[in-house]
Order: structure tokens, then sequence, then C-alpha cells
């Protein structure tokens, strides 16, 4: 019965409904070969979906998903599905009018449906929305990421003292993080307590192998704190250490780092130079493009 309800289901969306998949991914052609020997496809229509999106194939993730409710999945899990499908389709507004029926439906909403709704509504610039979503989910599950992406959000909206706490938190239940401690650096730095944003730099540089990053952040503290002076002595000592390192292995990222030291020295064509080349390696590496447009702005300021 439920492989007539299958081949049904086919007639009616069509031959693509399972060919038009073939040569997305490996893992899709093998959900391919088991949904054509299954009683119940269903659960693997909506597995096949979920592939689909994260092979940047939301659009046939959307097909699945309508013939995955044909065939009686659990009806949460493919809304959720095909929000994200909607999502990723640039359909942001059906997918949150469909996150927000799995919210006001359930007595205790999801963590990943809140999570994905607070990233909707940071897209569309309601900063307060999006952080009402992810504090909900932090006060279950408090781990890195959504520490990261909460903190992240309360410097957006200029609440540097809530997200400074925030980290300074996280470390003390789960550990010194990297990723935390360049968080608090930068929200100790934009609510002026300098000093502490430096004493936290210098704590990193005693047993930093690569020192430059740090010094980069350092003189950005320093400039922050008016200490111009400082922070350029700093920063030709960064270029010091890196030319080090160059010697050895100039690897992309420490070019970036490189550039983005002789953009604030206001070496600004060496900087172009240097994000150039990294960009004739590496064409997808955005960091490297953010920063040469960056320093192509710059570079248009001091012609006008």
């Amino acid at each position: 019965m439920m492989q007539f309800r299958v081949l049904l289901l086919c007639i009616i969306l069509g031959p693509s409904s399972l060919l038009g998949h073939d040569g997305v991914h490996v893992d899709v052609d093998r959900i391919n070969e088991q949904i054509t020997k299954s009683d119940d496809p269903g659960p693997l229509y909506l597995m096949r979906a979920k592939l689909c999106r994260a092979h940047g194939r939301p659009d046939l993730g959307l097909k699945d998903c309508q013939v995955a409710r044909g065939c009686g999945v659990d009806p949460t899990a493919e809304k959720f599905e095909r929000a994200l499908c909607l999502r990723d389709t640039l359909r942001h507004d059906r997918a949150m009018q469909l996150l927000d029926e799995l919210v006001n439906n359930s007595v205790a909403a999801p963590l990943d449906v809140l999570s994905e709704r607070s990233s909707i509504r940071e897209w569309r610039g309601d900063i307060d929305g999006a952080i009402v979503d992810l504090a909900r989910v932090h006060a279950v599950r408090p781990d890195l990421e959504t520490t990261l992406r909460l903190g992240s959000l309360f410097e957006k909206r200029k609440a540097h003292g809530l997200a400074a706490s925030l980290y300074r938190q996280m470390m003390e239940r789960a550990g010194e993080s990297i990723l935390l401690t360049i968080g608090l650096i930068r929200a100790e730095s934009a609510r002026g307590h300098h000093d502490a944003a430096l004493q936290l730099i210098d704590a990193q540089l005693e047993n930093a192998s690569l020192k430059a990053p740090w010094l980069q952040r350092k003189a950005e503290v320093l400039t922050a704190a008016g200490r111009v002076d400082e922070a350029n002595t700093v920063l030709e000592a960064a270029l010091s250490d890196l030319d080090r390192i160059f010697k050895r292995r100039p690897v992309p990222i420490h070019r970036v780092t490189r550039a983005r030291i002789l953009r604030q020295l206001g070496r600004l064509d060496e900087a172009s130079s240097e994000l150039k080349l990294v960009l004739q390696q590496a064409p997808g590496y955005e960091t490297a493009r953010s920063e040469l447009e960056l320093v192509e702005k710059l570079q248009a300021d001091q012609k006008r």
C-alpha cells in the first residue's frame, strides 16, 4: 500500500521527484536507492531534503518535504525542515511564518526552532527579537556557540556590558576559550574598559607562539584609548613577528593579518598588494575580500 502511495506521488509530482536528485551528492544517491526499496519512505524523503539543503539544493529539499508530508512523517520535523529550505531559498517571510507556528503551537518551544528564528530575525534587523529568542535557548543550552552568538547580538545592540558579563560567565563555567577571550576583549574595549582589555591581551601574549594577531588587537585597543604612538610601536613589533614567520611559510591567514596591520599603519598600497595576492591563491577567502574592500575605500577617501 505504501509503495502504491509513493508511486502515486511520483506520478503527481513528475519523475523529477526522484530522478531530479541524481548527481547532487553521493549521500543523496544512496538515499535514492533506499527510497525505491522502502515500504515507509517518508523519513527517507525528509532525510534527503536535509541532504539536498546541506549540499546547496534547498529547492529540491522543498519538493522532498512535500512528498514526505504525503507519506505521513512527523509534521513538526517536516515543517521545521521546510522552514530551513525556505530560508535557504531566501523566502524569509514564509520561513518565519512556519517557525512562528512551531513556537506558538508547542508548550515548550524547540530550542533549534528558536535558534533559527533568532537568526532570521537578526538577518531582518530585528536585533531585540533575535536576542529574546536566543536568550531562551541560552537559558537551557548555554554552550559555546550559543554564548558567542548571543554575545554578538548584545554587541550589535551596543549592550557591551551584558556581552562582557556573558563571555566571563561562560569562561568561568567552561574554561578559557580563544573565541570567548577575543569577544571579551572586544566588548571591554567598546565600553571603555581599555585597561581590562589590555590585561587580557597581555595574558595571551605571554604564551603565544605567533604574537602578531594579539599585538594587532593590542594596537586596536591602544588606538581606541587614544594612545596612538604606543599603538604604532606595537604594530611595528607585530610586523617584525610576521616577517619571521614569512621566512618559513607565508600562509594566507598570515598575509591577511599582515595586511590588516599595514592598513592600521596607513600603508594602504602595501596592504592592497598583500590582499590581492591572497585572493589570487584563494578567491573564496571572504575575510581577505572584506579587508580589501575596506582598504580600497580608505584609498578612495585619501584621493578625495
